[in-house]
């Protein structure tokens, strides 16, 4: 088990513990190897809406690197909200692979990579 993986994957529970938004969470899988790991959570937040997060990471010299996410807001009624994401499907895009689906079916260009943090920040940041 990698020790700086642990202690990343414990940080984004340790968050998603505080944040007031996050009614309760569940982990559906957490997985630490060597020099890697997976963790799926699945949140419920305090306006009846839930997301879905997927991290697939490595280390390498004390880095943790985002290999492969899928992010997943979606509202009470199970309709997306915005999923963020780096499946290699959109490949015109400038940030590619890296992009967001929004409500209303258009793709955007992720300018920044995001992670679970950032993205359970930007949900709070719209639910108040």
């Amino acid at each position: 088990m990698n020790p700086i993986i642990k202690q990343y994957l414990d940080n984004i529970e340790t968050y998603l513990i505080q944040i007031p938004v996050v009614t309760s969470y569940q982990i559906l899988r957490r997985e630490i190897a060597a020099t890697d790991g997976k963790l799926r959570v699945k949140v419920m937040l305090s306006d009846g809406s839930s997301a879905e997060l997927f991290e697939y990471v490595a280390e390498s010299r004390g880095h943790i690197h985002l290999l492969k996410y899928s992010l997943h807001w979606q509202d009470a009624n199970g309709k997306l909200v915005k999923r963020w994401d780096n499946a290699p499907h959109h490949p015109n895009l400038p940030n590619a692979p890296h992009h967001i689906h929004s409500r209303d079916g258009s793709i955007q260009d992720a300018k920044q990579i995001p992670d679970i943090l950032l993205v359970i920040v930007e949900i709070e940041q719209v639910l108040g």
